[in-house]
């Protein structure tokens, strides 16, 4: 009766180990690939944001500038479309933008290093 009582013991603590051993590989794994994920497409939506905002608020005669470098990522292309900005990001290509509302005419320009959006 000892003995059984020994097995069922030792039994469950493999159990456990292997439980937790699975928990831990689990974690890190989710831990290694919760930054990289979503991180271009978080960075892409913050930039288009940030842009659409400024549009909105800006007022003819303003321009500011996007560089291609820049905390967010590689900006490879920078276009208005429908009322909507779009951004592509380290390649990664804007789905459906972000809309702004601005009363005035805005144009996109491309420089060596930046684009320059203008508002007439």
């Amino acid at each position: 009766m000892v003995r059984k009582i020994n097995k069922r013991g030792g039994l469950l603590n493999q159990v456990i180990v292997h439980v937790v051993l699975i928990g831990i590989i689990l974690g890190l794994f989710l831990f290694a690939t919760a930054g990289k994920i979503n991180a271009r497409g978080v960075r892409q939506q913050v930039l288009e944001k940030e842009i659409a905002l400024l549009i909105d608020v800006a007022v003819p005669g303003m321009s500011f500038e996007i560089s291609k470098e820049n905390r967010d990522g590689l900006v490879s292309e920078v276009e208005l479309s429908r009322g909507n900005i779009f951004i592509t990001v380290d390649g990664l290509r804007s789905a459906k933008g972000y809309p702004y509302f601005s009363k005035y005419a805005v144009s996109v320009e491309e420089e060596d290093d930046k684009f320059i959006v203008r508002i007439r």
